[in-house]
């Protein structure tokens, strides 16, 4: 996978997260309909990323954004700040390349 194609599935994943965020909230529950999507492509990306990936993609599009809209950090052994917009995480997940 390329990173432009990485990048426009980040981005698709996080306006279908935000919309449906947006409709709960308004009291409608999408997750019986998204649920099985949400599942294929999880297999999908299992067949492309290996576990560390996996786990730095995950924290990225779910963990990073408090439901209170605080945005975390994640730091390298360094210190150095990582996975704070698509290119620094598509570089975090080149490093854990197999």
């Amino acid at each position: 996978m390329n990173k432009e194609l990485f990048e426009e599935i980040i981005l698709k994943l996080q306006s279908m997260h935000e919309k449906n965020h947006a409709l709960y909230k308004l009291g409608i529950d999408m997750l019986d309909f998204t649920e099985p999507y949400d599942r294929i492509i999880d297999i999908l990306f299992k067949s492309y990323f290996n576990k560390d990936q996996l786990g730095w993609i995950d924290w990225f599009l779910y963990e990073r954004k408090t439901h209170k809209g605080e945005i975390l950090e994640a730091h390298d052994a360094d210190g150095n700040s990582i996975c704070y917009d698509i290119d620094s995480l598509w570089k975090t997940i080149q490093e854990y390349t197999k």
